[in-house]
């Protein structure tokens, strides 16, 4: 549960992606907030800015992978029917509210700047044009 000026609220999740994230943390049974994906694969330098987009939905984070090119290439070095697998093991998972509380607490250019959420539905450079803009 989060506080803002004394007002407690709390998100819920979307039980898909908690289904997601739990294979993605194989041995656990239950999770802890709402679930996050992100992949050090995907940060991207753009107008000398360094942005490390967060998706809320990890099919989000693999059509991602999917629109890089040069991630698109080693991944054609294996196989197909691992494909899916070796996408999963890019994909990192956390809660919503430790990266918002890591972002809240950390101090400037210690790497929690560069996170950037991406809404359900927009694509990183959709998303980072506007937000630049």
């Amino acid at each position: 549960m989060l506080k803002a000026e004394g007002i407690a609220f709390r998100f819920l999740p979307d039980p898909l992606q908690i289904k997601n994230a739990l294979e993605l943390k194989s041995g656990l049974t239950a999770f802890d907030g709402v679930p996050v994906f992100q992949s050090d694969l995907l940060v991207v330098k753009k107008q000398k800015k360094r942005y490390c987009p967060i998706y809320f939905q990890k099919v989000f984070t693999i059509f991602a992978f999917l629109a890089q090119e040069d991630i698109e290439r080693e991944l054609t070095k294996a196989s197909k029917t691992s494909r899916g697998s070796a996408l999963s093991k890019q994909i990192m998972v956390g809660s919503l509210e430790d990266v918002l509380k890591k972002m809240e607490m950390n101090e400037r250019n210690s790497g929690w700047d560069d996170l950037i959420f991406i809404p359900p539905g927009k694509s990183l450079n959709q998303h980072i044009n506007e937000v630049s803009a």
